[in-house]
């Protein structure tokens, strides 16, 4: 009997977080520095947002890029983000069920739920993205490609 008992608190533990990571919207900052092929600084932070994409023009020497991105039934509305060498990105994600997040693990942008985060696309390539929230059976689906392409 104690091992039934056992067992199925274990379990409930278990369920419990699992669902919790599903659902987390919690808010963070994150001002480390870029991994090593990149110098830039990385702030993510959560922000409810329209769906739409502009470029404007900054002080530095490329673009500002604002990317929004949709994530929802264990997908992305974008499998691949193109930019230049040398934009300043922002990425805003709008998680319709508020339990998916965001990484770029090259430019060191985590977003977790509804947020946005910003890098310099300091080097050209192609750099992997994916769902950095535990989100259930698809979870391992949920990737695309950053292009950063020559100026």
């Amino acid at each position: 009997m104690k091992v039934k008992t056992g067992v199925l608190i274990l379990a409930l533990i278990v369920t419990a977080a699992i669902a919790s990571a599903c659902g987390s919207s919690s808010n963070s900052v994150n001002t480390n520095s870029a991994s090593s092929n990149t110098s830039s600084n990385t702030t993510t932070t959560n922000n409810s947002t329209s769906n739409t994409t502009a470029a404007t023009n900054s002080s530095s020497s490329g673009k500002t890029i604002e990317i929004k991105l949709g994530a929802k039934d264990f997908e992305y509305d974008q499998k691949e983000i193109h930019v230049k060498k040398g934009d300043h990105v922002k990425i805003t994600l709008n998680s319709d069920d508020g339990g998916h997040g965001f990484t770029i693990p090259d430019y060191n942008v985590d977003i977790k739920g509804n947020g946005s985060g910003e890098f310099d696309a300091a080097n050209a390539g192609t750099f992997q993205f994916h769902c950095s929230v535990m989100c259930g059976s698809g979870h391992q689906d949920m990737k695309g490609k950053l292009i950063v392409d020559e100026a």
